[in-house]
Formats: structure tokens, sequence, C-alpha cells
């Protein structure tokens, strides 16, 4: 009996101890683990004097324990392909809290620096990127970063990378240019001209790679207040009007909010190239971001005294659709968009939820404003351009299901269009049937934007992917009109 007393408590001590060294292991875990407490504090500075390089320090809250990784993206929300921005990565180099050098390297695969050895300590991590590099060898014009006489425009997910671990720590942003120059950041956009100096705020690592850097003596600023206040940033090498540019942005804006009928930002800033074209470069392409747009265009694309009629409502349509993106999907977003994959073209489920209802938004809010028999006349001709390309697609396009052709896309939108213009074609004509009926069953008084406004206060309440059924109840439950058929018909081949 004493013998099994004392095996009793032997095995006691035993699963306490062994619950104790579990215990252990995890607390050393969290207290190995990168701290996300304060904010990582990043400097971006351009010397001047023709330099092509931008030069980055990340200053951390707290020293990090080696080994770590410094991550440079591979691919952008919304950019739907894959671009290498790691190989103008040049000279990284990191400190420990002695101001001591610790060893960088390039992993063989994958846009990573390991970062430090065992029983180190990394406070800073600094290092440059060659921007003219990458404008020769990046050929689309909306995917690059640039440096040009008296200009530079930063794309952030070009230029800023981030610790692996600390993508949700608060961030600290200070940009300098050189004595004079104008430097702006869109992540807090000034209320007037810009200092050299820029001091801007993020919630984390998201919000500031999707966000811009604009800078020059080259670039032309303007101001125009709103709902939505809009700041205007113009670097243009030919005949530009920037006053005319400035109204039609205005305009495009205005209707966007009108439609969605949110304030959800202060400022939007419009950060518009016009480019004297190179020899292999592509132009006249647009890029969303959080709460700004990059729009660039070769010179051919300026708003001046020469433009041709068409130009007003076609400028219009582009700072629309683009606009609309910061609503559709930054703000509501399906399966697959967020959270976002940096390092890799993330696989996303709903691409035509994104540009198809995007663009109808985008479309819609810009007709508003035309008189009936021109509203209708203009939808009806982007209705029959886009059934166009459907039923001009190839047969085996035609006979993949939504999810699958959206599947694609995630890495073809653009280097093979048929993807692209497919599903956003899809995305445009759902949402086309669905405002139809909506519109037809309540006799006007209800239409799609009454939905798209019920869609993104549900994504404010719950932050997360919206799933396709969850939309189409919503849709269906803010009109009073059932559309489930019309999303179950989209989402298998209808043209098959």
């Amino acid at each position: 009996m004493a013998r099994q007393n004392h095996s009793g408590i032997v095995r006691r001590i035993q699963v306490l101890l062994s619950a104790f060294l579990l215990l252990y292991c995890e607390l050393a875990k969290l207290c190995a683990a990168p701290s996300q407490g304060g904010p990582v504090a990043y400097e971006l500075r351009y010397v001047g004097a023709n330099d092509p390089h931008v030069s980055i320090r990340m200053t951390l809250p707290s020293p990090v324990p080696a080994p770590s990784a410094l991550v440079i993206p591979r691919s952008y929300p919304g950019g739907y392909s894959f671009i290498p921005y790691d190989d103008f990565v040049e000279n990284v180099s990191a400190l420990s809290p002695e101001g001591e050098s610790i060893k960088c390297k390039k992993d063989a695969d994958g846009p990573r620096w390991s970062i430090g050895q065992e029983g180190e300590r990394i406070s800073r991590i600094e290092y440059q990127v060659n921007v003219s590099r990458m404008e020769d060898r990046i050929r689309d014009s909306v995917e690059s970063s640039k440096i040009r006489k008296d200009y530079v425009g930063l794309l952030g997910y070009s230029v800023f990378g981030y610790i692996d671990g600390l993508e949700q720590s608060p961030i600290t942003l200070q940009v300098d240019g050189p004595e004079e120059w104008p430097v702006l950041s869109t992540l807090d956009p000034p209320a007037t001209v810009p200092s050299s100096t820029a001091k801007a705020r993020a919630a984390n690592y998201d919000i500031l790679a999707d966000s811009q850097v604009v800078m020059g003596p080259a670039v032309q600023f303007r101001e125009l207040t709103g709902k939505i206040d809009l700041l205007m940033a113009v670097y243009s090498e030919g005949n530009e009007d920037v006053d005319a540019e400035s109204k039609l942005a205005r305009e495009a804006l205005d209707r966007v909010q009108e439609y969605f009928g949110d304030t959800p930002f202060p400022t939007y800033t419009v950060l518009l190239e016009l480019l004297q074209p190179r020899e292999g470069h592509e132009y006249n392409f647009s890029q969303e971001h959080d709460t700004s747009g990059t729009f660039s265009l070769s010179v051919d694309g300026a708003t001046n005294a020469h433009s041709p009629e068409s130009h007003h409502y076609s400028a219009l349509f582009n700072y629309a659709h683009h606009m609309a993106h910061s609503w559709v999907p930054k703000r509501v977003w399906g399966v697959g968009y967020r959270p976002f994959n940096w390092e890799l073209t993330p696989v996303i489920e709903t691409i035509w939820f994104n540009e198809g209802f995007g663009r109808y938004a985008g479309i819609q809010a810009i007709i508003a404003g035309l008189p009936e028999e021109e509203r209708k006349t203009r939808r009806e001709r982007v209705i029959t351009r886009t059934r166009g390309i459907l039923n001009d697609a190839p047969p085996f396009i035609k006979r993949m299901p939504m999810t699958l052709l959206s599947q694609e896309a995630s890495f073809l939108y653009a280097a093979d269009f048929r993807t692209g213009m497919n599903i956003f074609g899809r995305g445009f004509l759902m949402a086309t049937d669905m405002d139809d009926r909506i519109q037809a069953q309540t006799g006007g008084k209800k239409s799609l934007r009454d939905a798209f406004r019920a869609l993104l206060a549900w994504s404010a309440t719950n932050q997360r992917a919206i799933q396709v059924g969850e939309m189409t109840r919503i849709i269906s439950e803010s009109t009073g009109v059932d559309v489930q058929d019309i999303v179950a018909r989209w989402m298998e081949a209808p043209l098959r």
C-alpha cells in the first residue's frame, strides 16, 4: 500500500514537471517572438543629384532575437501578378542594440533576407532600392516606381519591406527629400503644399505598403475640397492642363462618394504620371490603393486644349473605376483578397466581385449625372461590349466556372488578358442582371446601390471576407428582391 502511494506521488510529480516544462517552453517561445508592442519606425531618404536609389531604414520598437527575416513583396493587392521587387534591393545591413554589425544573407528561394544568428539581437535594418533599374526592367508603367529629373514617384510595396512577425505592428514613417523639394506621403496628405519632409502613421504594414510617396519640384499639386477632399499630384512630361484634369478627378470622386453614400477616409490622392513613352514599355494603366490611385499614362492621355471630344468621358470613367475600388474591394471583399500574401501571388476566388462589381459601381456612379436618355445609351453600350467579350471567348474559357476562372486570373489577369476580361465581364453582367431585376421589381425604389451600401455596412462590422452565400443573402435582404438564381447561374459557366 505504501509503495502504491509512493508510485502515485511520483507519477503526479512527473505530470506536474511535464506541465511546467511545457508552460516554460511556450513562455520561452513568446519571449523569443518579435514584439508587436510599439511602432516600427520607417525612414525613407532620397538624396537627389540623379541618384538612382532610395534608402530605407527600419528601427524596431525593441530588439528582436535572431535569426529573423526581412521580406520584400512579390505581389500587391489588385495586381494579380508576380513582380520580383526583391531583385532591386541592395546593400542590406543590420545592427544590434550595441551598434554591432549583424550578418544578412539573401535566401536562395523567395524574397527574404535571413538576419543574424542564434544569440544575437536586431534593432535596425537598412537597405537601398535601385529604382532606376526597377523601371528599366519592369515594363508596365503602373507596376514600377520611378526616378526622373526633378521627380520621384514610389509605390509603397515596391520599396518597403517588413520583418516577418511584425506585419501587424503600428508604423511611423518619415520621408526626407533634397532641400526645397516638396515631399508627400499619401498616408497623411497635407492640407497645404508639402515641405521637404513628410511624417505619417499607418496602422500596420498592409496600409504602409498600399500607399505612395511622391517628391520633386516637377510635381504640380492641387487641393480640391469636398465631402472627401481631393489632392492631385501631377508629374507631366508633356502639355497637361492640371486644373482641367483636377476638375475631372473631383467630379469622379464626388459621383463615386455619392453612389456609395459614406466617407470612409478624409482625403483621396491622385498621383497622375504623364510620361514620354520608352521603347518596350506599356502605358495607360491605373492602379487603386487604399485611399489613393496611381494613374500612369503616356503623354497622349493628357488633358489639354487638343484632347478629343471623347476624352472627358473616358478620363472620368477611368478615375471613377479606380476610385470605386477604394470601396470595392478595399472595404468589402471576397475570399482570397485578405489577409494579403505579399510573398506569393494569392489565389483569389472572387476577382469577379473585385473587378466586375467595382467596374459596375464606377459606371453607375458616372452615368447617374447624365440625362436619362444618354444614361441608358451609355449603359447599353457598355453592356453590349461586355457581352461581346464573353461571346468571343475561347470555348475552354466559356466552360470554366466562375471560381476556377477567378483562380486562374489571380496569376494571369493582365499577362493573359483573356482571363482578366472574362472574369470582370462575368462579374459586371452578374451585377447588371441583379440591378435590372431589383429596379424592375421595386419600381425603381431600390437598386444595386442599396445592396452595395448594405455590404459595406456588413464588412465594417465583421471585418472579414464575405462568402458568396452571405453576399447573396445581404443583397436579397437589403433590396427585398431574391437574386439567388442569378448568382447560381453566373457562378457556373453560363455561356458554355
